[in-house]
């Protein structure tokens, strides 16, 4: 998530460093008008030129690459710092925070035990060191929840927080809305404002968002506008906006930003002139507003004084046609932390995100019944509602089925995305099948790799993605018997089989890791059954067929180049042979240049009887099978593609988490890979 949108204009927590230096640099500047993208390459310069500043300026590199949510960048930042002999503590909070927003939980614990020695009066340091060890045991939710990214409303800036209207839903985003539009120097994006996209069924009868649009003119200002939300009847609105003031901090001239609250209320089909909340305040923010069902009951964020932590959820009861005083809701709810973007369900159920609670990453989405008058105690909603990324801005559809998520996971189509939530109890006479895909070699995890759930019952086909930590899973009834065949781009695939006994008692059962093989240079791949007729380098009807699949190889894998080499027995003279082997592989390649390949991709080369498998060289008695096995066709990988020269979607990038199939849609050929006992070692 653009944390500068929120967290910023809410609070900026004690977590960023602020030691000062004699020196009043440029970045510092930047750094203090909270234009940290602007900042960035004037730290990368004071911390490329060896001085007493480089350890200050590494871990500030650190911060603002955490606070625009790079967070590999900023871990890597944060690391050099601490490898310069920074002394500044709050620089381990900071790594271990990073690394826990890329699910690296082992390495966050490290550091955030570091902390807790380095400042034990804090106990962040060992709250959030416990956090990343209990989140490994956390059990299932008692719901299954399936993501979809919602494309067409999402883009290259960040898209959240989506609310529903009357006849579609509006929403969060930092694109450009009007000719002209300034950048936000935090982010490096545009202000942001309120956009409006018609809902509509799809081809699956699930409700879509179609293209956005931006919302009325009467709530976009020229700075940041949003989120919003409506009353039960669509006719009052409540929405978030930004004011700019002017302030001093020394003698550098920053703007300071405080989130306040706006109403407004539909009279005609106009919309009346906003009205400024009676909480808003020019020395602390209020904002992310959401409404009771009822309309009494105005729930929002706030960093007022006598609160828990950075950022803290009050309520607000209406008295008559007047609001009454703003209450927190307690420490219950509340923490050390930023609670942030609640929702309230129905007037029963708070929905809100929070980086104090246990959680996965920086921001997890939490549940929290109401009994009586009192709040229970949070639940996480776990994976796949929760990543190691930021997730928040969840709202739940009246009919409880569907909802809108926000997040800037791994996979989406920009900064933040709307992801489209569906939402099923779990049935009793079903298992969770949950398993890993790793790499064969390393056993590193593969994100967002996908995995085809053949049910060789149904014949039906539902497509997997796999989140952060590399974990597929999907409900399957008893008595169903599946397939599992695991793929990513550059690597060759693996598959597995699963009968579900009907007697089953456990809940989950965990599959073998999938193990997928990384493509490699110099790997080779030997074709079976191409023959030529005697004497000819023609391609024969039996043989293309071998060819396709090296098509299909690399139709599916765009940025690999490839050798096609052919190869003779000993029999003939070295020069015949080699002039055979040309002219039969030259052949081969036109035929899959044929078939769409270009032809910068694949090259040809005849060996003739220069690499002989076995000892069946000129003057050894061998037989007829010792000499077929020298006479081969071979592909081999000679390079890769650099990033950029190919296409941004890869071939498996059409194929989307839940997306239902049906066998016939897939080639006929798509599992018969997954019959072979060794399936890295053909194509």
């Amino acid at each position: 998530m653009k944390t500068g949108y929120l967290v910023l204009i809410i609070a900026i927590t004690s977590l960023v460093s602020t030691p000062v230096l004699a020196q009043k640099s440029k970045a510092d500047r930047l750094y203090t008008r909270f234009d940290y993208a602007k900042a960035i390459p004037y730290y990368e310069k004071l911390a490329g030129k060896n001085n007493k500043h480089e350890a200050y300026a590494l871990a500030r590199l650190g911060d603002c690459y955490r606070l625009t949510s790079n967070f590999e960048e900023s871990a890597k930042y944060y690391g050099k710092a601490i490898d310069s002999g920074t002394t500044d503590t709050s620089v381990y909070f900071n790594y271990g925070q990073a690394l826990r927003s890329m699910g690296r939980y082992d390495e966050a614990a490290v550091q955030f035990n570091k902390y807790a020695l380095l400042k034990p009066s804090d106990p962040r340091g060992s709250l959030f060191a416990q956090f990343s060890n209990e989140i490994k045991q956390w059990k299932q939710s008692e719901f299954d929840y399936e993501l979809i990214n919602a494309e067409a409303i999402n883009s290259q800036f960040s898209d959240f927080s989506p609310v529903y209207s009357n006849d579609g839903i509006i929403f969060t985003s930092d694109r450009m809305a009007r000719s002209g539009e300034k950048r936000f120097g935090w982010t490096g994006a545009y202000f942001l404002d309120l956009f409006f996209a018609q809902m509509n069924k799809n081809a699956d009868e699930i409700m879509m968002p179609g293209s956005p649009s931006v919302y009325s003119a009467k709530f976009n200002q020229p700075y940041h506008d949003g989120p919003a939300a409506f009353s039960r009847d669509f006719k009052t609105i409540y929405f978030t906006r930004v004011t700019r003031n002017t302030g001093e901090l020394d003698s550098t001239r920053y703007y300071t930003n405080k989130l306040k609250i706006f109403s407004s209320v539909l009279d005609s089909a106009q919309w009346s002139d906003p009205t400024p909340f009676h909480l808003n305040s020019d020395t602390y923010s209020v904002g992310h507003p959401t409404l009771s069902d009822d309309g009494q009951t105005l729930y929002f964020v706030s960093d007022m004084p006598g609160g828990h932590g950075g950022t803290d959820i009050y309520r607000i009861k209406k008295q008559g046609d007047a609001w009454g005083p703003a209450e927190n809701l307690g420490a219950v709810i509340n923490t050390f932390g930023n609670e942030m973007f609640p929702y309230i369900h129905k007037d029963s159920v708070l929905y809100f995100s929070s980086d104090g609670h246990p959680g996965l990453g920086s921001l997890d989405v939490f549940k929290a019944l109401k009994s009586d008058s009192l709040w229970l105690v949070p639940e996480n909603l776990k994976a796949p509602v929760n990543s190691p990324a930021d997730d928040f801005g969840i709202v739940i559809n009246q009919n409880e089925v569907e909802g809108m998520l926000s997040s800037n996971r791994t996979g989406g189509k920009g900064e933040d995305d709307i992801y489209m939530i569906t939402i099923q109890e779990r049935l009793p006479d079903s298992v969770l099948i949950a398993g890993f895909v790793k790499d064969r070699e390393t056993l590193a995890i593969i994100p967002n790799s996908t995995v085809f759930a053949w049910n060789t019952l149904t014949n039906s086909i539902v497509v997997l993605k796999t989140d952060a930590f590399g974990r597929y899973e999907i409900w399957a009834k008893r008595g169903s018997t599946f397939v599992m065949k695991g793929m990513k781009n550059g690597y060759a695939p693996d598959c597995l089989s699963l009968a579900i006994d009907l007697k089953i008692k456990v809940p989950t059962i965990d599959n073998r890791d999938l193990l997928l093989s990384k493509y490699k240079v110099d790997q080779i791949f030997r074709l079976e059954n191409i023959y030529y007729d005697f004497d000819k380098w023609n391609i024969r009807a039996d043989a293309s067929v071998e060819l396709d699949k090296v098509v299909a190889f690399l139709n599916e894998n765009p940025d690999i180049i490839v050798e096609l080499g052919s190869h003779t027995d000993s029999r003939g003279s070295f020069k015949y042979n080699e002039r055979l082997s040309d002219r039969r592989a030259e052949s081969a390649v036109d035929y899959i240049i044929s078939r769409g390949i270009g032809d910068t991709r694949i090259t040809a080369k005849g060996y003739g009887e220069y690499k002989l498998v076995n000892q069946c060289a000129d003057g050894v008695k061998c037989s007829d099978q010792e000499h077929q096995d020298n006479r081969r066709t071979e592909i081999k990988i000679t390079g890769v593609i650099e990033s950029g020269e190919v296409s941004s979607q890869q071939p498996l990038d059409v194929y989307k988490k839940g997306q239902l199939l049906d066998i016939k849609d897939l080639k006929d050929d798509f599992f018969n890979i997954c019959a072979d006992k060794n399936v890295t070692s053909k194509l």
